[in-house]
Parts: structure tokens; sequence; C-alpha cells
């Protein structure tokens, strides 16, 4: 019996060798199945390259933090997973979906299905435009004509610089959606006041020629075309509309000169001929020019009111820019090989207009959660889109979900096809980042799209950043 004591005598090599071997299998394998309980959270959910996916947790396999790591992973991402299943049920079966969070994509249905998009187009021309002009860029309309004491002797030219948001002071009042950055060009007629110009000899001529005079894409059905968008062109005063008329004209460039014919009558500026349209001399001296606010406030603009003439027009602008073409078709092909030249993923990208309302557009899920998880929410394009219960195509949706005031989203909306893609706040500098867009049958009725709206935003809603791994780590 003392020999076999002092064999097996506390702190011996042989005894202290058997315990940590026993400590490491024993922690390993509960490491390792806890691990792999979080692993197998990700299913499928069709064959046709829809999953949903929880990726691993790098940290070393006898990390003491590694187990608070994986639970606290479990907990918040793993129920969000599970949650999401309910919103995953009931999408039509030409859908898709995307949500990443932290860095993960956690859920994929169908994540490279093109869809028709709708208005979610518009963050695929944000995007591009935002590279292509940058966000200080501005739009100049200017008066240009010859000048002597306090007349302009002949023709006085508005010359339009593509400002989409150029407006009268009461334009915005009679929007659905009023505009959030107008430029007033009552500031040019006070430009004009302040010079001392008291009386025109001749016209105000409307100067369109910095775009062509495609009107409308040409496949977009009748009943979009004027109550939608356009009519289009590079000088469009409060979007075509001439207040006192019913119906907008033709010209767009027409009623601008008109309008502000009877601006510069209001103040007292005398114009002894009419309106009419045509193309400045370059070398016409500009009288007076007024900017547009920055580009990143013309892009939430665009994004939270969902703004079509907007981003027709800012296609055309990149098309100027990039190819010398003031024209739809160059747009497209400049924001194409815009977000190519970027490295996003372009395959079955289809892009007809900048809008969104032509039904050939096409764009996955995807591409549009690649866009968004670039700017993390709190960029250009995350302080640009709607709020839930709020602002913009949102003011009046999901303000019931967990996710009001917390969800900033773009809207689209064509017969058939519903989108809602966005960021949905979680913690201070932190957003889940969504692509949920639904194709088929009736899904633009509210009873087919509102449940999968609620369930996404109550799912993401309910999202926190506790318990953290501080909050479980010994």
């Amino acid at each position: 019996m003392k020999r076999a004591n002092n064999k097996v005598r506390l702190g011996s090599p042989r005894v202290v060798a058997t315990l940590l071997t026993t400590v490491l299998l024993v922690g390993s394998s509960i490491i390792g199945l806890a691990y792999k309980f979080v692993h197998e959270i990700a299913i499928s959910v069709s064959a046709d390259e829809s999953f949903i996916e929880v990726q691993g947790i790098n940290a070393s396999l006898l990390n003491a933090r590694r187990l608070p790591a994986v639970l606290s992973s479990e907990i918040r991402i793993g129920g969000l997973v599970s949650s999401l299943s309910d919103t995953v049920r009931m999408m039509p079966e030409q859908s898709c979906l995307v949500v990443s969070v932290e860095d993960q994509r956690i859920t994929a249905v169908k994540p490279n299905l093109p869809v028709i998009p709708a208005s979610n187009m518009k963050l695929i021309t944000a995007i591009a435009a935002l590279e292509v002009l940058g966000p200080d860029y501005v739009f100049t309309t200017k008066v240009v004509g010859v000048s002597e004491g306090s007349q302009i002797v002949g023709d006085l030219w508005l010359v339009g610089g593509g400002d989409p948001v150029l407006s009268t002071v009461g334009y915005p009042a009679t929007e659905s959606y009023p505009t959030l950055h107008p430029t007033n060009i009552g500031t040019l007629i006070d430009a004009m006041v302040a010079a001392g110009i008291t009386e025109i000899t001749g016209n105000i001529v409307g100067d369109e020629s910095r775009y062509d005079t495609e009107r409308f894409t040409p496949s977009l059905g009748l009943g979009v075309r004027t109550t939608e968008v356009g009519p289009l062109g590079a000088l469009l005063l409060n979007d075509g509309v001439v207040l006192a008329s019913p119906i907008k004209p033709d010209q767009p460039a027409l009623s601008a000169a008109q309008e502000f014919l009877r601006l510069l009558n209001e103040r007292g500026i005398v114009v002894r001929g009419g309106a009419k349209i045509g193309t400045a001399s370059v070398d016409l001296p500009v009288v007076a020019s007024i900017n547009s606010a920055p580009f990143s406030a013309v892009v939430e603009e665009m994004l939270t009111n969902s703004d079509n003439n907007t981003a027709e027009m800012i296609l055309k602008e990149i098309g100027l820019q990039k190819l010398s073409a003031g024209t739809r078709l160059a747009g497209a092909q400049v924001a194409q090989a815009t977000l190519q030249e970027l490295g996003y993923a372009i395959d079955g990208l289809v892009i007809v207009d900048g809008s969104g309302l032509d039904r050939g557009n096409r764009a996955t899920c995807a591409l549009l959660t690649s866009i968004l998880e670039r700017d993390g929410g709190f960029g250009v394009m995350g302080n640009g889109l709607a709020i839930a219960g709020q602002t913009g195509t949102l003011r009046d949706l999901l303000a019931d979900t967990t996710a009001s005031e917390r969800l900033h989203a773009k809207t689209g909306t064509l017969t058939g096809a519903k989108a809602l893609s966005g960021y949905v706040v979680y913690a201070p500098e932190k957003a889940s980042v969504f692509t949920l867009i639904l194709n088929g049958s009736g899904v633009s009725n509210q009873g087919e799209y509102r449940p999968i709206w609620n369930s996404l935003a109550n799912s993401l809603g309910a999202l926190s950043e506790h318990p953290s791994v501080t909050d479980i780590a010994p």
C-alpha cells in the first residue's frame, strides 16, 4: 500500500498529465457541442440557392471567451434567424430576401434571383450617381442675356442645368410628399432686382439643351406617364406643373419660361415679349445663377419621397458627365459600369430607367444588400431613407411594429411587385441590413404584403446588442 501511495502521490507528473488531458477533452467536447448547435442553425430554405446561415465565430479553441461568444451569438442572432423563418414562409415563390447583421448574412432566400425591383432601383441610381458626381455636386440654373443699365436688351434665356428640385416658393406645399430641399427659382429674380434690372425688351426663352428631349421611357404604360413621372427635360420647374392648370404641358421648358415670366411681372420687371423655347449662345453673359442643395440632399429627396423625376434626371446627368450624352441610355450604361468598377456582382442586373417604374428592370437582393452594406446605415444612403411611421413613403407604414422609428428603408410598388430595403438600428452606430422584394400576382395589395412587411419589421425590431460577450463572460 505504501508503494502504491508513492506512485500516485499528488503533484506527480503522471497525475498532472491525466488531469490536463481530462480538462482538455471535457472542455473541447462542451465547446464543440455548443459550436455545432449554433452552426446547425444554418438550414436550407429551398434548392434554388436559398439558405439561412449563421457563420462560425473566430476564436481559438481554448480561448476562455469562446463559449460566451457562442452563447451571445446563439441568443441574439440565432433568435433572429428563428423569428425570420415566419417571414420566409409567407413569401411568394418569385421573391427574395437577404438579412445581414454585423457583417454576417444570416438569411438569404433566393439572393441571386433577378426580380422586378420597382422603386428599389433608385438605390442603384443613388450609389452610381454618388460615385460619379460626389456628395457635394450641385445643379446650376442660370439666366443669360445682354444687359445695358436697367435693361436686358433682347431675349433673356433661362438655361436649365438639370436641377430636379427647381421650384417656386409655393409648390412644395401642393405635393403629396413635399420636396425636402427645393431650389427656389425666385432667388434668380432677387438677384436681377438687386442688379437694378427693370425691363426685358425681348422674350423669356427656356433652354433645355443640356439633356435630350425624351420625355418618358418609351416602354412605360400610359397610366404611368405624367402621373408618376415626366414629361422630363433639363429645365424642369415644379415637376413641369403649371399651378394654374390641371394638366401638365408637354414641353417643360416652355412651362418654366411661362412661370418665370409671370414671376418677373409680379416683381415689377416688365417683359415686352412672351415665353418661348430655344438654345442660348454659349457667348451670352450670365446675368444671375442659382445652385441646388448639395447632391447628398438631392439623393435624400429622391430616396425619402421616391421622387421619380429626380431619379430619371440624375441618370441623364451621369450619362452627360461620363459619356457626354444627357440621355437615359447613356446614364444606364454609366450606372452599370460604375457598379462593376466598385466590385459589385451585377449578374442579372438590367437597368432600363433610373426610377424603377419600368417593368423591364431587374436586380437581385444580393446586389441591393451589398449596396446598403457599403453605406452601413449611417452614411448618405442611410440618412436619405424614409423612416417608418415618420417620413416620406413610410410615414404611414410600420408605425405599429417593434421597428417603428428605427426602420429606415426604400419602398417600391408596381403591379405584381413590392419592395422594402434598408436598415433597422438596434444600438448606437449599429444596424441590421435587409432587402425584401416580392414578385407575384397580387403582392402589391395591402392584404398580401403588409403581413410580410410587419413580420420582417417585428423580427428585426426585436434584435438587441444584448446579451453581449461581456454580459455572459465570467
